[in-house]
């Protein structure tokens, strides 16, 4: 048996993405001793099992500090990420979340200000020492079983493994049965569905569903472990605010600092992209972007790039460099823009589909979803 990769869920569902927490946003600062690289990264890890989100990124100061910041709208999981280094698992159960962490020695990291996160530590090196006790077992079986060792030796260290995995079946249940965390319960699911069966994965799901009866993620869970019609309920969940709502107006310095507005463009139509310089998954999008704009743009489409940067520099060497050959606009505040509330989204990369008249015809267009939509109302 291999070991576990803590950070990585093994259930899979659907739920939002990055999203912004209804009692605001929150901070994680602290300091980083003997980086490799002074990069560092908060990343939300969606509750579907999708691909981690870039939702901030920053420096490590030469004395090792860093702040970083993030919105979600429910307490879920997020990871704090060293370029060319470890990581850390962050709850945001609080405002403010402190980390210090020496790389050389980045498992003894210690969390100050949210309880959750320090509760999944506990849980990591417990679930670690038993785990490699667990581990040991199956290879002294392996070992017993190459070697032809009688079956009462066999049987004796299967008798073990037994006993082993109902122990550490135990740390976990133990750590669902006492957490006060929907985002720490959540994820030491996800480590339980490894060895539980499947009933009593089932009963400690529903259970759990019942302690926290308003987390999204919890209840997708329950849905999927009892086959219930989360798929049915999907499309009404994810109808945007503004989906055939006026627009609002956009109002924002451009690339050369002169205000520009997005009624400007009325009589056209038009696709508002809010992106980031320093957001991964925004970058890997913005080729498929750039193809519809070459395919559309003599059709009366264009594109207003809303960028969430805060380092005017970055940010248009982005713009070069990915060949956005469109009009581009930021008030250069990251996750405090105006833009966030404006326009109701809770990650990027994000863009509304705006009709000549300035109504909001289509919202998040990614992949070959933009050239579809675009395909059909540019005839």
């Amino acid at each position: 048996m291999k070991k576990i990769a803590l950070h990585l869920l093994v259930i899979s569902m659907t739920v939002s993405a990055c999203q912004q927490k209804k009692y605001g946003g929150f901070t994680v600062t602290g300091t980083i001793k003997n980086a490799v690289s002074p990069k560092v990264f908060l990343q939300e890890l969606p509750f579907g099992g999708n691909e981690p989100i870039i939702i901030d990124s920053g420096m490590i100061e030469k004395n090792g500090s860093f702040t970083l910041k993030g919105v979600a709208k429910e307490e879920g999981l997020f990871r704090l990420v060293l370029d060319q280094g470890p990581d850390v698992l962050v709850i945001n159960d609080n405002d403010y979340i402190e980390v210090a962490m020496d790389v050389k020695q980045y498992n003894k990291y210690t969390i100050k200000g949210s309880a959750a996160s320090e509760s999944l530590h506990g849980l990591f090196e417990n679930y670690n020492q038993q785990d490699s006790v667990l581990y040991a077992i199956f290879n002294k079986i392996d070992t017993l079983q190459k070697q032809k060792a009688s079956d009462s030796i066999v049987n004796l260290a299967i008798g073990e493994r037994d006993v082993q995995l109902k122990k550490i079946n135990e740390v976990v249940q133990q750590f669902i049965k006492e957490s006060k965390s929907p985002a720490a319960t959540y994820f030491a699911i996800g480590i339980a569905s490894r060895t539980t069966p499947a009933e009593a994965l089932k009963a400690l799901v529903n259970e759990t569903a019942k302690k926290y009866s308003t987390h999204a993620g919890i209840l997708k869970l329950k849905e999927l472990v009892n086959g219930g019609p989360q798929q049915q309920a999907a499309p009404a969940a994810s109808a945007h605010p503004l989906l055939n709502q006026q627009a609002p107006e956009i109002n924002l310095p451009d690339e050369n600092g002169q205000p520009f507005k997005l009624s400007s463009l009325k009589g056209k139509y038009v696709l508002v992209d809010f992106w980031a310089s320093w957001c991964g998954p925004c970058r890997r999008e913005n080729p498929n972007v750039v193809a519809a704009y070459k395919k559309f743009s003599n059709k009366n489409f264009t594109i207003l790039g809303v960028s969430l940067d805060d380092d005017k520099e970055a940010w248009l060497a982005a713009v070069k460099a990915d060949q956005l050959t469109w009009k581009h606009v930021s008030d250069l505040k990251k996750w405090e823009s105006s833009m966030v509330g404006l326009y109701q989204f809770e990650g990027i990369p994000f863009n509304v589909l705006i009709d000549p008249q300035g109504k909001v015809i289509a919202t998040d267009l990614r992949e070959g979803d933009l050239e579809k939509k675009l395909a059909e109302v540019l005839k």
